[in-house]
């Protein structure tokens, strides 16, 4: 049974292999970190979680629809959602229309490594971003910072097809889309993994904040860091980073 601090320290291992590959990492390579342990679907899903909210793409993963984000239920655009998604299509109206064929031929061209291929593909694929964009909606994050990310990955993705071919177009688009997507789910992941943080560190805050009353209230005089620190269970480091955030002091005892 692997231990919490091996797992730490596994997960460590695999996050510094993933940025020397701009983030990025395969489900196999994941699972060889593992090799003694018998981890079922759910169990190395969870790590897959953790990666995504860390910012790192496991290739080939999506979360399942969860009414959270991938392709769960859309959630109402905030107002200034809405005028960023007029403002996109006032854009997208001024590129120049697809032609039958074309976006077969660009891919083909790209894969021989024509710059053209790659610019004006990226304008054709900008609508399937901004669709793709309102699949990973969540209230954590801007829709134009999905669209900002998705933009990135597009690139970066069609850079790596230069070379590639023996992809076929159909296959070839579909990887890219791929790409857009993992982008685009590890930054909402790290959005809510953050905000999350966020909320508990509020709520520490104003819970080591009334902790401080009540022991006053006990004490009938000034309350020391360490007592704080030892009525709450934390060490004194913990209590006071959390009164700073507070704008709070406490005096440790002389």
């Amino acid at each position: 049974m692997i231990t919490k601090e091996e797992l730490a320290g596994r997960l460590a291992e695999i996050i510094k292999r993933a940025e020397s590959r701009n983030f990025h990492i395969g489900q196999g390579e994941v699972r060889q970190f593992f090799p003694e342990e018998d981890l079922s679907e759910e169990q190395i899903k969870l790590v897959y979680d953790y990666l995504l909210a860390k910012k790192v793409v496991v290739e080939g993963y999506l979360k399942e629809a969860s009414g959270e984000n991938g392709a769960g239920e859309e959630p109402g655009l905030s107002e200034a959602d809405r005028r960023y998604v007029e403002e996109y299509k006032e854009m997208l109206a001024a590129v120049e229309p697809e032609r039958p064929g074309e976006r077969a031929r660009l891919f083909r061209e790209l894969a021989g490594g024509e710059r053209p291929a790659r610019d004006r593909l990226s304008e054709l694929l900008l609508p399937e971003v901004l669709q793709a964009a309102r699949g990973f909606l969540v209230e954590e994050i801007l829709l134009s910072d999905l669209v900002q990310e998705g933009s990135l990955c597009l690139l970066t993705a069609l850079e790596g097809l230069q070379g590639k071919t023996e992809m076929e177009p159909d296959a070839a688009e579909k990887w890219v889309m791929q790409e857009i997507r993992q982008g685009m789910q590890a930054l909402a992941e790290q959005q809510k993994d953050v905000k999350s943080r966020d909320r508990r560190m509020v709520g520490r805050v104003q819970e080591l904040k009334d902790n401080v009353e009540v022991l006053k209230d006990e004490m009938g005089r000034k309350v020391y860091l360490d007592e704080l620190a030892d009525f709450m269970n934390i060490t004194e480091e913990e209590a006071e980073a959390i009164l700073k955030l507070a704008g709070e002091e406490v005096p440790r005892e002389e």
